[in-house]
This record gives C-alpha cells, structure tokens and sequence, in this order.
C-alpha cells in the first residue's frame, strides 16, 4: 500500500499543473510578462529605490529556503482529493511542490548570470584591443581560444549526442576534424595548463610552509616536529627501520608500551587527536562565519561593493 502511494501523482496545487493544461499556459505566459515587466521596472527605476527592490527580492528569496527547513513536509504524498490535515500540512505540501520549480528559477537565473559573465568579458578584453591598451595582444588570445573551445565543444557534444546513434564515436578511431580538435583543445592543452599551474603553485606553498616551520617560537617548534613526523611516517623506508628499532626494544626490555613510540603510531594520534579536532574546529568557525554573513546578505545589512 505504501509503494502504491509513493507512485501516486501529488494532487494539484499552484506549482504543479497538468502538461498542456490552459491553466498551465496561462501561468508560464503571464510569469514571462511579469519578469519582463520587473525586469525593464527595475532597470529603469530610481537609483534610490533600486536598492530596496533587490534587498525585497533578495529577503524573498532567502525566506523560501528558511521556510522549507522549518515548516515540516509530508512523508508521503498526498492521495488524489486528499485535504490536508491541518494549515501546517497544508504549508508543507505547498514547500514540497514548489521546491522543484524554485530550483529551475535558480538554475535559470544561474544562466543568466553566466551569460553576463561572458558580456562582461568580452567588452572589456574587445574595449582593450580596440585602445590598444597594454598586453591587448592576451585579450585576442583569449577571445580567440574561448570561441575555438566553444566551438568546437558544442559541435563535438552535437555530433555524439544526436548525429551519432550507432556510438560509433566512442571508439577515437572513428573521430572526425571536430572531435580531434575538441580533444586536443580540452584534454591535450587545457588540461595539461591546469597540471603544469598546479604543479607551479606547489613551489609556492613549499616556499610559505618553509617560512611558517622556522624555529623562532614554541609555536614553531611544535608545528615543525608535527610536520616532521607526519612527513617521515609517509617515508616507508624510515617507518620500517623505526619500527624494527621499537621492536628490538620492546623484546629486550619486554615493555610493550614502546609500541606505542613507533612513528606511525605517534602519526596517526596526531592525525587523530591533533589534526582532526584543529580541522573540525576550523570548519565550525569557518561555518558560523558563512551564517553570519549569509544573514547579512540575507537581511539587507551587508553593504560591500554596494553604494548608499
């Protein structure tokens, strides 16, 4: 019975309509007019109001999410013509089925982001090459290499997800102009820079922690032996003499508590009771931080980058 109502459709409500419904045709076409009429309004308001509208928006939008975790949901789906049992009820059925649909406005706001994003780049580095400005001659290589990667990625994803229904294309053998620059473009260059930057960005954290473990205070001390440890417990060579040295102890003097000296022993109590307490302390204010700060995004008092 309880799989029958898990496979059960969700009742109607205001976020879930039947497919080519006039009701559903009504809502899609009167939201389109109404983000179109906010849009061109915000666009052309006040400066002095545009402010309050996005922190209204923004307040909205985060109260949504506030909601759903607070207002309890229903653990099966309603029958067809089932009433809610009560105005809570009602509030979680509501959050349940209007959670999908907020998730593809979010998605589509994402889009757009992601399309001005690629606006904002191309006049700027178009702007840079047009004045001449210095290095322009990096702007025309990075234009030039996003539209070859744009390209020739979607023609490739094309060519293998709809002109392709044998799969032939999975066998590199069969690979045409397109897909071999589309491979040479990704995996042969891009990321080939990712490992070489990755690699080059290694020496740089070689250089800072040789700074941080030089021995000026206790603190020094302690982080450098910590570190030393660790780094010789990796050494397999070193952890095997250690050990055979700590055993060699242990059967003459006949005190089993020197197992306990072997240097991957002494690594994993660090890792256990130094490393991942300090690293679970970290995540916990690294978390308060985020809930302040998305409580002042949230309510409209985080004013950086924003002009009064």
């Amino acid at each position: 019975m309880i799989e029958l109502l898990a496979q059960a459709p969700p009742p109607p409500s205001f976020w879930n309509r039947p497919p080519y419904s006039p009701e559903l045709y009504v809502m899609v076409i009167g939201t389109i007019i109404l983000g179109l009429a906010l849009f061109f309004g915000l666009t052309y308001a006040p400066t002095r109001l545009k402010r309050p509208i996005v922190m209204t928006f923004t307040f909205l939008s985060g109260l949504f999410y506030v909601l759903l975790w607070l207002v309890p949901t229903p653990l099966k789906p309603k029958e067809p013509g089932e009433l809610p049992l009560n105005p809570v009820d009602a509030a979680g059925i509501w959050f349940s089925d209007a959670l999908p649909r907020v998730a593809d406005v979010a998605q589509i706001l994402s889009a757009f982001l992601l399309g001005l994003g690629i606006f904002s780049l191309l006049t700027i580095h178009i702007r840079k090459i047009n004045r001449k400005q210095t290095d322009w001659g990096f702007s025309i290589v990075l234009l030039v290499s996003m539209v070859l990667m744009l390209g020739f990625g979607y023609a490739d994803w094309i060519m293998k997800e709809f002109r392709d229904p044998l799969g032939l294309l999975q066998d590199s053998s069969n690979w045409t102009f397109v897909n071999q620059m589309s491979d040479l473009l990704f995996d042969g260059i891009l990321q080939q820079m990712d490992a070489a930057m990755f690699s080059l960005i290694a020496f740089y954290i070689l250089s800072a922690a040789y700074r941080a473990f030089r021995v000026r205070s206790v603190e020094s001390t302690v982080l450098m032996a910590s570190a030393l440890i660790l780094m010789l417990s990796l050494m397999g060579g070193v952890a095997y003499a250690w050990g055979q040295g700590i055993d060699a102890l242990v059967i003459g003097t006949g005190n089993e508590f020197l197992n306990n000296l072997k240097i991957t022993e002494v690594a994993n109590w660090l890792r256990t009771n130094m490393q991942a307490p300090a690293i679970r302390a970290i995540e916990f204010g690294v978390g308060l931080g985020a809930l302040a700060m998305g409580i002042r995004i949230w309510l409209g008092l985080e004013r950086g980058g924003v002009s009064a």
